[in-house]
C-alpha cells in the first residue's frame, strides 16, 4: 500500500509515519507533503493508494488540493478540529481522525480503506459516515480536552482554567498564554501540540502563530480582498497585523457560528 502524508507539523507527520510503518499492513510512504503548492505539484505527476491529510496547512486548507486536481484517491483526514467533518465528506473520505488518535483508531481507519477497496471502490453511505463521526464526538471531547494549563511565575506554579484563556501566541520558538485579565505566561508546549488539547468549539488556530478563543476577538475587518484582520483583546503588544488567509476564512466563519 503506497501512502502519501500531507502534514505541515513535523512531530505529527513523524508520529503518523511511525504508526503506519508499525501497523499490521505492508505500507510504504511515497511522500510527505507540507503545503498546498507542494502537494499540487506532486499529484500532478504521481499517484498513490491512500492519502493521510491534515486539513489546516500553513498556506490554507488541504481541500483546495483535492478540489483543484479532482483527486479521486481515498483520503483519511487527520485534524484537531471537528468542524471540518461535513466538508471533508465532499471528497473521497474514508475516515476522519481527530487528533490525538492512537494505533487502534489508525488501524480501524486502515481497515475501512481495505473494505472500501474490496468493495470495488464504493464508499459507505456518506450520511452514515457523518453520523458515526458525530456520535463519537462527545466522548472524544470529554476524555481528551484539557481543562487546565500549568504555568509558572517565578517560584510559583499556577493552574489556569481553559475558560480564563484569551489566546496562545507563538513567538521566537516560545509559546505564551494570554489570559482574559491581561496576564501573560510562558507555556511549555507548541502550537501543534495545543491543537490536540483544546476544545475545538472554544478555540481556533487562525494561523501558525495564534490559537484564539471567541472572547479574545475585539474586531474583525477586511484587510484585503482575500484576507481578514483580527484585533485581539488583550493586545499581544506589537503592531504586526493578525491575518486570516482566504483559505481559512470559511472554516473560521463556521467556527464563529458555533
Amino acid at each position: 500500500m503506497k501512502v502519501v502524508i500531507i502534514e505541515d507539523e513535523d512531530l505529527a507527520a513523524e508520529s503518523l509515519e511511525s504508526l503506519l510503518l508499525k501497523s499490521k499492513y505492508e505500507i510504504s510512504i511515497a511522500a510527505r507533503l507540507e503545503n498546498i503548492k507542494q502537494a499540487k505539484r506532486w499529484f500532478e505527476n504521481n499517484t498513490c493508494d491512500l492519502i493521510f491529510s491534515d486539513i489546516s496547512l500553513g498556506d490554507g486548507e488541504s481541500f483546495e488540493i483535492f478540489d483543484a486536481l479532482k483527486i479521486q484517491t481515498p483520503i483519511i483526514f487527520t485534524t484537531a478540529f471537528d468542524h471540518f467533518a461535513l466538508q471533508s465528506f465532499q471528497f473521497y473520505a474514508i475516515d476522519y481522525l481527530l487528533k490525538p488518535y492512537n494505533k487502534e483508531k489508525l488501524n480501524n481507519a486502515l481497515d475501512k480503506y481495505l473494505n472500501f477497496v474490496g468493495d470495488k471502490g464504493k464508499l459507505d453511505d456518506v450520511e452514515n459516515l457523518i453520523e458515526r463521526f458525530k456520535s463519537s464526538l462527545p466522548e472524544f471531547q470529554s476524555s481528551q480536552t484539557q481543562k487546565r494549563f500549568l504555568v509558572s511565575q517565578g517560584e510559583e506554579l499556577i493552574s489556569i482554567k481553559s475558560e480564563e484563556i484569551a489566546y496562545f501566541m507563538a513567538e521566537n520558538k516560545s509559546l505564551f498564554l494570554f489570559t482574559k485579565d491581561n496576564q501573560v505566561y510562558l507555556y511549555e508546549s507548541t502550537i501543534s501540540n495545543l491543537e490536540d488539547k483544546l476544545a475545538s468549539k472554544e478555540f481556533f488556530k487562525i494561523n501558525r502563530k495564534f490559537i484564539i478563543s471567541h472572547s479574545a476577538i475585539k474586531s474583525i475587518v477586511k484587510y484585503s480582498q482575500n484576507r481578514l484582520k483580527i484585533e485581539l483583546n488583550p493586545s499581544p503588544g506589537n503592531n504586526d497585523p493578525i491575518l486570516i488567509s482566504s483559505m481559512t476564512i470559511n472554516s473560521f466563519k463556521e467556527w464563529l457560528n458555533h
